[in-house]
C-alpha cells in the first residue's frame, strides 16, 4: 500500500487530534512515552520499465559478480505512475562480500564527465545482495534517507535490490506526487520491441493453462458403500479391480452390455 512522503496539513491535524486522544488515556509503565501513527493511500501503484539494454546489463553485474555491485540508472518518467529506466551506469567503488563502499572524490570526479543530459537523469541507484534476500539493510535504510533529504518537491528517485536468484526490492520516493512506493505497489516490466511483443502475444495464445481438479473428501457413509460395492464386485467376479484409485460411485459402467474389467 502507497505511503505519503511529506505530511500534508490534514495529516498533521489528523496526528494531532490522535496524540491528544492517546494522553488522555495515558498509562505508562516505564515513564516513557511512545507514539506511532501510519499514514496510507488506499490504493494506487506504478510501474517501472526496463529497456532491454538496461536489463542486460543488470543481469550481467548481478550474475557475473560473486561480491556486492553497485549501479546508478538513467530514468525518464513517461506518465504519472510509470518510470522508463534507460541504462545503467556502474560508478567507482570499492568492495566485498556484503559491502560497497565510495571513495568521494573519485565518485564526485567521475560524476563531472558525465554530459548534462545523462548527469540529469540519474535518478536510480541499484545494487547486488549476491546470494542472499533482497530486503534493505539498516545502512541500505540510512543511505535512502540521505537521498531523500536532497530531492525537491519535483523529483524522483527509485531504489533497486537484485540478486542472482533476480529477486528484486523496489522503493520509489516520488516527490510530485507525494508517494513512496514499495514492492507489491510497484510493477518491474521489460520494456520490449514490437517484434518481442508480437512474439508473447503469439506464445500467450498457444499456453493454456488446465484448471486444477479440486479434490472431494468422502464422508463415513460414502466410504461404507464403496467398502460393499467392492465386496459385491469380489463375490461376482472372484477379484478385486485394479486400481481403487479408479473406482467412481457407480462402481461399475457397463461398456458393450459387459462390465469393465482390467
Amino acid at each position: 500500500m502507497p505511503r505519503p512522503i511529506i505530511m500534508t496539513d490534514e495529516m498533521k491535524q489528523q496526528a494531532r487530534e490522535d496524540f491528544e486522544s492517546m494522553l488522555a488515556n495515558l498509562k505508562m509503565s516505564d515513564g516513557k512515552l511512545k507514539y506511532n501513527h501510519n499514514f496510507n493511500y488506499e490504493e494506487g501503484n506504478t510501474v517501472v520499465l526496463l529497456t532491454p539494454e538496461a536489463y542486460r546489463k543488470i543481469v550481467t553485474l548481478v550474475t557475473e559478480f560473486s561480491s556486492e555491485v553497485a549501479w546508478h540508472g538513467t530514468v525518464s518518467r513517461s506518465s504519472d505512475n510509470e518510470f522508463i529506466i534507460e541504462d545503467i551506469l556502474v560508478y567507482p567503488q570499492e568492495v566485498t562480500g556484503s559491502t560497497v563502499n565510495t571513495d568521494q572524490s573519485e565518485y564526485t570526479k567521475w560524476l563531472y564527465e558525465l554530459n548534462d543530459s545523462t548527469f540529469n537523469r540519474i535518478r536510480m541507484q541499484g545494487h547486488s545482495h549476491v546470494n542472499m534476500g533482497v530486503s534493505p539493510s539498516g545502512v541500505d535504510d540510512s543511505h535512502r534517507q540521505k537521498i531523500l533529504e536532497q530531492l525537491d518537491r519535483d523529483m524522483f528517485y527509485i531504489f533497486m535490490i537484485w540478486n542472482k536468484s533476480l529477486s528484486i526490492h523496489t522503493l520509489i520516493f516520488d516527490m510530485a506526487n507525494n508517494i513512496l512506493y514499495e514492492d507489491k505497489d510497484v510493477e518491474v516490466k521489460l520494456l520490449v520491441d514490437e517484434g518481442m511483443d508480437e512474439f508473447l502475444t503469439d506464445a500467450k495464445e498457444k499456453v493454456q493453462k488446465r484448471s486444477a481438479l479440486k479434490s472431494t473428501k468422502k464422508t463415513r457413509k460414502e466410504e461404507r458403500l464403496e467398502q460393499i460395492k467392492l465386496q459385491e464386485y469380489f463375490d461376482e467376479f472372484g477379484s478385486y479391480p485394479c486400481s481403487r484409485d479408479d473406482f467412481h460411485d457407480p462402481f461399475f459402467s457397463e461398456m458393450g452390455g459387459e462390465f469393465s474389467r482390467c
